[in-house]
């Protein structure tokens, strides 16, 4: 069976799946342990939200060895082709949620600081951040992605978060867009908060709505269970967000917390 007939026969199939999750508890909430209930289902997931913190996840993850195959390799969608034309619309996008989450009075002391940007794919978020007088690098799975920010003269790291060992400590860690994205994200705060010197700076951006048609998206986090994941994993949340980008038109949650 192929086609649109195979497809709903997947998100019927998925129901179900999700239903027998919810029932038998095999799927809590990975952030406070809570029961969950189906909400929707694509042809590649059951998705389950949470009753007490109103995290969305879904209920049958991928292995990590699959997660990094499937990352390993270039996905380029229309935005990222448009992207590649002009960057400079997104970078000063970002540069004003820098400013908005107050990022601008921690630049202002002596430096410059040492940043990670994980996850920083071809490497533009790390160019703003080298303009705003930071000394920033960067992780990145995806080694075509991570040669065309070298070209940029940038330095790049090749390897997968849950993996990689950088020699820290930094001041500032962005996850831009990731953990909605990772097997385990309390998992990977607590190896950013390992990462981070004391007090240092983390910034997370996720999106705030759920997109059950990308299949990528494992997780989508509500402000309640971002600020319970980061506390639970070392951080204090100072400053969070909401708004709609202007680019993809996506809403989106930005935060900032201290590691404590």
């Amino acid at each position: 069976m192929t086609g649109p007939a195979w497809r709903r026969q997947r998100v019927r199939r998925n129901w179900v799946k999700g239903a027998l999750f919810a029932v038998t508890g095999r799927r809590r909430c990975p952030v406070c342990a809570g029961p969950a209930l189906p909400v929707a289902a694509s042809w590649m997931h059951a998705h389950l939200r949470c009753r007490r913190c109103d995290l969305v996840f879904v209920a049958d993850r991928p292995t990590l060895a699959n997660l990094i195959a499937a990352y390993e390799r270039v996905h380029l969608g229309d935005y990222q082709v448009r992207h590649k034309l002009d960057w400079e619309p997104w970078m000063r996008h970002k540069a004003l949620t820098l400013d908005r989450l107050g990022i601008g009075s921690w630049e202002q002391g002596p430096g410059p600081h040492r940043a990670l940007d994980v996850g920083c794919g071809e490497g533009r978020l790390l160019q703003l951040l080298q303009r705003r007088g930071w000394r920033a690098e960067g992780l990145e799975l995806n080694r075509e992605l991570t040669a065309d920010a070298r070209r940029l003269g940038l330095t790049v790291a090749v390897g997968a978060v849950e993996q990689a060992e950088p020699k820290g400590p930094f001041e500032l860690i962005t996850l831009n867009h990731l953990l909605e994205h990772i097997r385990e994200p309390l998992a990977v705060l607590r190896r950013a908060r390992g990462w981070l010197a004391q007090g240092g700076l983390l910034v997370v951006e996720t999106p705030l709505r759920p997109d059950f048609d990308n299949i990528d998206h494992l997780y989508c986090f509500s402000a309640a269970s971002l600020m319970l994941a980061l506390a639970r994993t070392g951080f204090t949340p100072t400053r969070y967000f909401d708004y709609i980008d202007d680019n993809y038109r996506h809403h989106n949650l930005s935060c900032l917390a201290l590691a404590g």
